[in-house]
């Protein structure tokens, strides 16, 4: 009995010992709807798969900065990551190869933006771009077409504004991210750029000056205060029926008709943005999601990529609340059905352009987005304002030289 006894421990050891080590996964994802999407799919992969899956849910700015750390100390905190499409260049070095390429139905200016060196290194995940927002009630009210160019957006701002006693217009100006999102539209329009080629500063030429001049016309059709304005702000001017047009994302669609928030039920329409001397494009927001080059349990991650990028998962994270990256689904019948937007919303990604794919871009855009803020704040003349922007961002690439 003795015996027995001291068997049965080394028994349990040695099946203890046998017994395969747990698989599991750690995401990392953002903290907003384009994550809750991805954590669902993750939990639903994981079941079916035996894998534990762990989320670490990260509000933006904390998300590029633990993910940029794991990066670039190459610990392998994380099995597959949700990156911003802007992060991607200072994020490459770190992810890992995906094993094959993605298939053709993936929109191709999504693709794009995942590529580096010659090898694709993450999946687009969330289809996202700019759209033009617009009372389509009140522009047949006055007889006036669907604004096609900038100068169709200030004609219909001053004559259907002051009609209506409504501001024409509103848009984020605040510095930093919000201001340059609703200024490259228009500097691309304006055939203007941030940098050349040669990954010079272009911000003061004679077309980015005239872009924001522009902007600052359009900004005395605007709320008071909007040189402080970010998407929440812009969005309750819309949904409160106080302006009548603004560059928007996504995201805010399904507010403007949802009766609990909205004035405009039904009477908003989403367009793609405006040409002006060249084609109008909106900016590219994508998701993509990648495996950094130090995960320990790569072959799953990378399942779970693929898997989670795939037609029938894309439909489940629309109806979350995703735009799909995927061609044949914004055009599935029972979507396009459910989601009025999703025609536009497919033009507009078609077409979409990405901010400069620079490792700097983030210091480049806050330096770019004081001076933006402090001209439509009447705070310095458009020319000056985008002098003294070039010769900053001028530093900024010299330095990291």
């Amino acid at each position: 009995m003795l015996r027995l006894a001291f068997l049965a421990p080394v028994v349990w050891l040695l099946c203890s010992c046998n017994r395969a080590p747990e698989k599991s996964l750690t995401i990392a994802v953002n903290a907003g709807v384009e994550g809750t999407a991805l954590k669902t799919a993750a939990k639903e992969w994981g079941a079916a798969h035996g894998v534990k899956i762990e989320v670490v849910e990260l509000p933006y700015a904390n998300l590029f900065e633990k993910e940029q750390l794991d990066l670039s100390s190459r610990t392998g905190a994380y099995d597959v990551i949700m990156i911003d499409d802007p992060w991607f260049p200072r994020m490459a070095d770190g992810l890992a190869a995906l094993p094959h390429e993605p298939d053709a139905d993936f929109i191709a200016s999504c693709v794009a933006v995942t590529r580096a060196g010659g090898k694709t290194l993450a999946l687009p995940y969330v289809g996202n771009s700019q759209l033009f927002f617009y009372r389509k009630d009140l522009f047949a009210k006055y007889k006036m077409d669907a604004p096609k160019t900038w100068d169709d957006v200030l004609a219909g701002a001053k004559k259907i504004g002051e009609s209506e006693k409504m501001y024409g217009y509103v848009m984020r100006a605040a510095a930093g991210n919000a201001v340059v999102a609703d200024f490259m539209p228009l500097l691309w329009a304006f055939g203007g750029d941030v940098l050349d080629a040669s990954q010079k500063p272009v911000v003061d030429s004679p077309a980015a000056i005239d872009a924001l001049r522009f902007m600052l016309q359009l900004g005395k059709y605007s709320p008071p205060g909007y040189a402080g304005f970010n998407a929440d702000e812009v969005s309750a001017h819309l949904l409160q029926s106080t302006a009548l047009m603004s560059i928007n994302w996504p995201a805010w669609i399904a507010a403007m008709d949802d009766p609990a928030k909205s004035k405009v039920v039904d009477k908003i329409d989403f367009i793609p943005m405006p040409g002006e001397r060249a084609p109008g494009v909106g900016e590219l927001g994508t998701w993509l999601i990648a495996v950094p080059a130090a995960s320990k349990h790569s072959a799953d991650a990378f399942d779970f990529l693929f898997w989670s990028t795939d037609a029938p998962q894309q439909k489940q994270a629309a109806l979350r609340g995703n735009p799909p990256t995927r061609r044949s689904v914004f055009q599935s019948p029972d979507l396009v059905g459910k989601f009025r937007a999703f025609p536009a919303q497919l033009a507009a990604l078609e077409s979409a352009r990405p901010r400069p794919r620079t490792k700097l871009w983030n210091e480049i855009e806050n330096t770019f987005g004081i001076y933006l803020s402090k001209a439509n704040a009447g705070a310095m003349d458009p020319a000056a304002a985008l002098h003294a922007a070039s010769e900053e961002i001028a530093q900024i690439l010299q330095r990291a030289r």
